[in-house]
């Protein structure tokens, strides 16, 4: 197996114990940098797609008439939906009658 010099190096000065020292001494600090790179990103991310898109107008009428089009109303289902709403209504409208009383006691 050959040896690489410059790993070597590496690893006879690497230390966990110093990484770790560093993370406590910095935690906040690279957290604080880690949500800005990510706010960042975000921003650009959110920029570019809103106000530098690419689409021609071919491909923008391509988009539209590949993904939306027109449902067929089905007014025959909506009438049943509609009558049997109408129907609930007019029981909860009733009033409610108690044939047997629950907190009566139990002769």
């Amino acid at each position: 197996m050959q040896k690489i010099p410059f790993l070597e190096k590496f690893l006879k000065r690497f230390s966990s114990k110093k990484v770790l020292f560093f993370w406590y001494r910095h935690y906040k600090l690279l957290f604080f940098f880690g949500f800005l790179s990510v706010a960042a990103y975000g921003g650009y991310s959110w920029y570019r797609n809103l106000y530098q898109y690419q689409w021609s107008d071919q491909q923008k009428t391509e988009f539209l008439e590949k993904n939306f089009t027109e449902t067929a109303f089905q007014e025959k289902n909506f009438q049943d939906v509609v009558a049997r709403l109408k129907e609930r209504s007019r029981i909860h409208e009733q009033d409610l009658i108690l044939e047997r009383d629950i907190f009566g006691s139990k002769r």
